[in-house]
C-alpha cells in the first residue's frame, strides 16, 4: 500500500465515522430526510476532496461546520418551501400531525432566522439548539471554552429572536 493509500484510508475511515452526526446536523437544519441525504453525499465528495479537511486537527469539527455551511446554504436557496407534519417528525416525533404542522413552520422560521448569523454565532446556535449540544460540548467543538460558547448562543438567540418577532 502506498502512503497516498494509506491517506485516502485514513481519510474515508474520518469520513465513514463523523458522516452519522453530519446527517443529523443536515436533518435538522433542512428537516427533509431526503434532502439530508443528498447533502451528505456531497458532504463526503467535498470533505474527501478537501485539503483543509485531511489538515485540520479536528476533522469532526471541520465537517460539522462545513454540514452546517451546506445544510443553510440549502435553505437559502430553496427559500421556504411547504412543511409537511412528515418532515417535522424527524425532529419531533412526539407530537400529532397538526402539532407537528405548526412546529415546523416555527422552526422554518427560527432556522430562516439563523440563516443571518455570523458564523460562529451560527454554529453555536445550531449545536446548541438545533443538535442539543451542551454549553461545554459546544465550546469542545468550536475551539471555545463553555463559557464563551454560552455567551455567543445567548448573542445568537437575541438576534435570532429580534428576527422572528419582527416578521
Amino acid at each position: 500500500m502506498t502512503e497516498v493509500d494509506g491517506l485516502a484510508g485514513r481519510v474515508w475511515k474520518i469520513l465513514e465515522e463523523q458522516a452519522p452526526g453530519a446527517h443529523a446536523v443536515l436533518l435538522r437544519v433542512t428537516l427533509r430526510r431526503e434532502v439530508a441525504e443528498e447533502l451528505l453525499q456531497e458532504l463526503l465528495v467535498k470533505m474527501a476532496e478537501s485539503k483543509g479537511f485531511r489538515e485540520a486537527r479536528e476533522p469532526g469539527a471541520y465537517m460539522r461546520r462545513a454540514a452546517i455551511n451546506l445544510g443553510m446554504d440549502w435553505r437559502r436557496k430553496r427559500r421556504r418551501g411547504a412543511v409537511t407534519a412528515v418532515d417535522v417528525e424527524l425532529v419531533d416525533g412526539g407530537r400529532g400531525p397538526g402539532e407537528m404542522a405548526e412546529a415546523g413552520e416555527e422552526m422554518e422560521r427560527i432556522l430562516d432566522a439563523a440563516e443571518g448569523l455570523p458564523g460562529l454565532e451560527r454554529e453555536a446556535f445550531v449545536l446548541r439548539y438545533v443538535q442539543g449540544e451542551s454549553y461545554e460540548r459546544v465550546g469542545e467543538m468550536i475551539g471555545k471554552t463553555g463559557h464563551q460558547a454560552r455567551g455567543l448562543c445567548h448573542a445568537a438567540v437575541v438576534r435570532v429572536r429580534k428576527v422572528v418577532n419582527h416578521e
